[in-house]
């Protein structure tokens, strides 16, 4: 997957719209939308990311792949944490622990 910076602007130009629309749908302030489609915020929280992915019309789980917080996203075959209710303020490390334990449920089945 692209870096979030890049990616985020592919998806703004491909629907036609501005960084202040998309801005204005999400609740964050065009310049967040700036510095993050510019590079300078690599990894904003999950809750602006979500708020992106809704304003953006894309998945949630694409933007946290290429934001880093999950290495590859559900419907790519891996096993994240992403469609997991409560999940959103979990950090990369604390997401690692909830898929360890999601392969040792499945382990346990075998």
């Amino acid at each position: 997957m692209a870096e979030l910076g890049s990616y985020v602007k592919k998806i703004r130009l491909e629907k036609g719209l501005s960084i202040r629309k998309v801005a204005e749908s999400a609740d964050i302030s065009h310049t967040e939308v700036k510095r993050i489609e510019d590079g300078v915020r690599k990894q904003p929280s999950p809750q602006v990311l979500r708020s992106l992915a809704a304003a953006l019309n894309t998945p949630y789980e694409d933007l946290m792949e290429a934001a880093g917080y999950i290495d590859e996203a559900p419907n790519a075959g891996g096993v994240t944490a992403a469609g997991i209710s409560g999940t959103d303020d979990l950090s990369p490390e604390e997401l690692a622990q909830v898929n360890e334990y999601i392969e040792f449920l499945k382990s346990k089945r075998k």
